[in-house]
């Protein structure tokens, strides 16, 4: 398994991705850019139809799933 090291920038994906969990980004013609974040238990953040960028994208992950993990941590 792939471990991101660097948890610098993006803590909290770095702490879900290292324990089990993932994002997924897809982009899909007719829906535009889907992005999910998950756990064992499911989906735990659905991210935009659009960003700006890749950057704008992971930024927003990162305050989706910090949310969900003060809520469910």
């Amino acid at each position: 398994m792939n471990y991101i090291k660097n948890a610098y920038k993006y803590p909290y994906i770095t702490d879900l991705i290292n324990n089990g969990g993932g994002l997924n980004i897809e982009y899909i013609y007719q829906l535009g850019v889907v992005t999910i974040a998950f756990d064992e238990g499911g989906t735990i953040w659905e991210g935009k139809r659009e960003y700006d960028s890749i950057e704008a994208l992971l930024d927003d992950a990162e305050a989706g799933i910090k949310k969900w993990a003060d809520e469910h941590w």
